[in-house]
Protein backbone atom coordinates (compact mmCIF):
# COMPACT_ATOMS: atom_id res chain seq x y z
CA UNK A 1 0.00 0.00 0.00
CA UNK A 2 1.25 3.03 -1.23
CA UNK A 3 1.60 6.22 1.53
CA UNK A 4 -0.42 8.15 -1.03
CA UNK A 5 -3.30 5.85 -0.79
CA UNK A 6 -3.09 5.78 3.31
CA UNK A 7 -3.12 9.89 3.03
CA UNK A 8 -6.68 9.73 1.15
CA UNK A 9 -7.42 6.85 3.55
CA UNK A 10 -7.06 9.25 6.64
CA UNK A 11 -8.02 12.51 5.24
CA UNK A 12 -11.86 11.15 3.79
CA UNK A 13 -11.81 9.26 7.21
CA UNK A 14 -11.24 12.24 8.88
CA UNK A 15 -13.82 14.56 6.82
CA UNK A 16 -16.47 11.48 7.84
CA UNK A 17 -15.79 11.75 11.05
CA UNK A 18 -15.77 15.20 11.21
CA UNK A 19 -18.77 15.61 9.33
CA UNK A 20 -20.78 13.19 11.26
CA UNK A 21 -19.70 14.92 14.41
CA UNK A 22 -21.33 18.89 12.45
CA UNK A 23 -24.63 16.59 11.54
CA UNK A 24 -25.33 15.59 15.24
CA UNK A 25 -24.23 19.44 16.41
CA UNK A 26 -26.88 20.84 13.57
CA UNK A 27 -29.52 18.30 14.39
CA UNK A 28 -29.21 19.09 18.34
CA UNK A 29 -29.07 23.10 17.82
CA UNK A 30 -32.59 23.41 18.03
CA UNK A 31 -33.00 21.68 21.00
CA UNK A 32 -30.23 23.87 22.56
CA UNK A 33 -30.57 27.50 20.99
CA UNK A 34 -35.15 27.38 21.01
CA UNK A 35 -35.88 27.62 24.62
CA UNK A 36 -39.71 28.00 24.22
CA UNK A 37 -41.64 25.35 25.56
CA UNK A 38 -44.02 24.33 22.99
CA UNK A 39 -42.44 24.29 19.99
CA UNK A 40 -42.62 21.45 17.18
CA UNK A 41 -39.57 19.98 17.45
CA UNK A 42 -40.83 16.30 18.10
CA UNK A 43 -42.88 17.00 15.60
CA UNK A 44 -40.33 18.54 13.22
CA UNK A 45 -37.75 15.67 13.81
CA UNK A 46 -40.58 13.08 13.36
CA UNK A 47 -41.97 13.94 10.01
CA UNK A 48 -40.62 11.54 7.58
CA UNK A 49 -40.61 7.55 7.41
CA UNK A 50 -38.12 7.42 9.89
CA UNK A 51 -37.74 10.73 11.23
CA UNK A 52 -34.30 12.77 11.73
CA UNK A 53 -33.80 10.17 14.76
CA UNK A 54 -32.73 7.54 12.32
CA UNK A 55 -29.92 9.97 10.91
CA UNK A 56 -28.62 10.66 14.54
CA UNK A 57 -28.23 6.79 15.16
CA UNK A 58 -26.21 6.62 12.40
CA UNK A 59 -24.12 9.69 12.69
CA UNK A 60 -22.88 8.01 15.55
CA UNK A 61 -22.44 4.56 14.26
CA UNK A 62 -20.72 5.66 11.01
CA UNK A 63 -17.62 7.40 13.08
CA UNK A 64 -16.95 3.62 14.23
CA UNK A 65 -17.56 1.99 10.75
CA UNK A 66 -14.98 4.33 9.17
CA UNK A 67 -12.56 4.36 12.03
CA UNK A 68 -12.32 0.68 12.46
CA UNK A 69 -11.46 0.09 8.55
CA UNK A 70 -8.53 2.64 9.00
CA UNK A 71 -7.17 1.27 13.13
CA UNK A 72 -6.78 -2.47 11.26
CA UNK A 73 -10.00 -3.42 13.80
CA UNK A 74 -12.03 -4.48 10.78
CA UNK A 75 -11.53 -5.59 7.17
CA UNK A 76 -10.51 -2.78 5.19
CA UNK A 77 -12.84 -3.70 2.32
CA UNK A 78 -15.79 -5.06 4.55
CA UNK A 79 -15.38 -1.63 6.31
CA UNK A 80 -15.37 0.47 3.17
CA UNK A 81 -18.84 -1.37 1.83
CA UNK A 82 -20.71 -0.91 5.20
CA UNK A 83 -19.53 3.12 5.73
CA UNK A 84 -20.96 3.08 1.98
CA UNK A 85 -24.21 1.96 2.86
CA UNK A 86 -24.48 3.78 6.22
CA UNK A 87 -23.83 6.95 4.29
CA UNK A 88 -26.01 6.61 1.60
CA UNK A 89 -28.52 5.28 3.99
CA UNK A 90 -27.96 8.71 5.80
CA UNK A 91 -28.55 10.55 2.81
CA UNK A 92 -31.70 8.68 1.59
CA UNK A 93 -33.13 8.94 5.09
CA UNK A 94 -32.20 12.60 5.52
CA UNK A 95 -33.44 13.81 1.87
CA UNK A 96 -37.14 12.14 2.69
CA UNK A 97 -37.02 13.68 6.12
CA UNK A 98 -36.08 17.27 4.87
CA UNK A 99 -38.63 16.73 2.36
CA UNK A 100 -41.94 15.91 4.40
CA UNK A 101 -41.37 18.79 6.92
CA UNK A 102 -44.46 20.53 6.69
CA UNK A 103 -43.29 24.43 5.33
CA UNK A 104 -45.77 25.51 8.11
CA UNK A 105 -44.55 24.06 10.95
CA UNK A 106 -41.24 25.76 9.91
CA UNK A 107 -42.63 29.15 9.37
CA UNK A 108 -44.16 28.91 13.43
CA UNK A 109 -40.49 28.31 14.87
CA UNK A 110 -39.60 31.48 16.78
CA UNK A 111 -35.83 31.27 14.91
CA UNK A 112 -35.95 32.66 11.43
CA UNK A 113 -32.54 30.04 11.12
CA UNK A 114 -34.90 27.55 11.13
CA UNK A 115 -36.01 28.22 7.58
CA UNK A 116 -32.93 26.83 6.62
CA UNK A 117 -31.88 24.03 9.10
CA UNK A 118 -32.96 21.01 7.76
CA UNK A 119 -31.36 22.19 4.15
CA UNK A 120 -27.81 22.64 6.27
CA UNK A 121 -28.55 19.12 7.64
CA UNK A 122 -28.64 17.29 4.27
CA UNK A 123 -25.61 19.20 3.02
CA UNK A 124 -23.87 17.82 6.04
CA UNK A 125 -24.97 14.45 5.11
CA UNK A 126 -24.00 14.90 1.54
CA UNK A 127 -20.66 15.32 3.08
CA UNK A 128 -20.61 12.43 4.80
CA UNK A 129 -21.83 10.23 1.81
CA UNK A 130 -19.18 11.63 -0.10
CA UNK A 131 -16.36 11.06 2.28
CA UNK A 132 -17.61 7.46 2.36
CA UNK A 133 -17.47 7.18 -1.13
CA UNK A 134 -13.84 8.36 -1.14
CA UNK A 135 -12.75 6.00 1.96
CA UNK A 136 -14.07 2.99 0.24
CA UNK A 137 -12.66 3.96 -3.34
CA UNK A 138 -9.22 5.06 -1.59
CA UNK A 139 -9.68 1.32 0.74
CA UNK A 140 -10.61 -1.03 -2.27
CA UNK A 141 -7.16 0.22 -4.79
Amino acid sequence: MSGQQIQAKDITVGIGVVACLAALAAMGAPYVLISEPGTGLPIYYGAGPLGAGAVAFLAVIQPIVLLSGTRGRADPATAAGVAVVVGFAMLGIVLAWAFSVPDELVLSFPAAWMGWHRWTVVLIVVVVAAASGGYARAALR
